[in-house]
């Protein structure tokens, strides 16, 4: 079965400059003849042009006069002055032939309307998203975080962007110290090329003497705990003498003992 088909009449944007019409507008009554003749053009865009009541009865300047709802007289003389012009024909069957209309008749099904006017909304849609203001923006993107939020919640996975590990090289003779680029460009803006070799030099000596037992991980913030706490500058303290009780003398006994503060940091 065939789907509804729609017309419409295609007038260019100059049809009012057109010769034929400027002429008949000049003429007594020629506005309502240039309006008469859009309606003879309306009828015959889904005929193909050649109006007829139906295929044994031609239209008469009475059935014409009724079906456009104008004066009878009118009809009379604008058909003549159509006639004249070859705006319109009379064929051998009496069969009146709108000469413009086919070249003036755009068609399309019922299907192909509606998706020109989805594509439509689709368009405005986009040029709507792209100029509106930046509240209405924002209350969009909490509209999409809500949404995601939702799928969450009812079990739906959404997808969650990995951001790639900055790539770490070794610092320090043994290569304990792991530092990203970035990092090390950091370091040696705060730390300065001479703190920060001492530093890489002290901490990745510490490491390779132990095995790493302090389980170091973050050597970005190991080598400026290093800076900060001045590790490795510290003179192992003096051996300190400490008083206690011998009771088979009866008398106070000194005994040095000592312990390297560097060590007692690094425990």
């Amino acid at each position: 079965m065939a789907g509804k088909k729609f017309y419409w009449l295609k007038l260019k944007r100059d049809f009012f400059k057109r010769h034929d019409i400027r002429i008949i507008e000049e003429m007594p009554n020629g506005k309502d003849y240039v309006l008469f003749y859009l309606k003879l053009l309306l009828e015959g865009i889904d005929h193909e042009g050649a109006l007829r009541f139906n295929e044994t009865i031609p239209y008469n300047e009475q059935m014409l006069s009724v079906i456009t709802n104008t004066n009878i007289d009118l009809v009379r003389s604008a058909m003549r002055v159509f006639a004249q012009l070859k705006m319109v024909e009379i064929l051998d069957d009496e069969t009146i032939y709108m000469t413009e209309v086919q070249k003036m008749t755009g068609a399309e099904t019922a299907w192909a309307q509606k998706k020109r006017l989805y594509r439509g909304k689709e368009d405005k849609a986009r040029t709507l998203s792209s100029q509106c203001p930046p509240d209405v923006r924002q209350e969009i993107e909490i509209e999409k975080e809500l949404e995601i939020e939702r799928d969450k919640s009812t079990g739906a996975a959404a997808p969650s962007p990995t951001k790639p590990k900055p790539e770490r090289h070794k610092y320090g003779e043994y290569g304990w110290v792991l530092l990203s680029q970035e990092q090390h460009a950091r370091l040696l803006a705060d730390l300065g090329p001479e703190e920060l070799n001492r530093c890489i030099k002290y901490v990745d000596e510490s490491a390779q003497s132990n095995g790493n037992k302090n389980k170091w991980r973050d050597w970005n913030l190991v080598v400026r705990r290093c800076a900060k706490q001045k590790w490795g500058l510290y003179p192992a303290a003096a051996p300190k003498k400490v008083k206690f009780q011998d009771y088979d003398q009866g008398e106070p006994v000194e005994e040095y003992t000592g312990i390297d503060l560097a060590e007692a940091r690094e425990a």
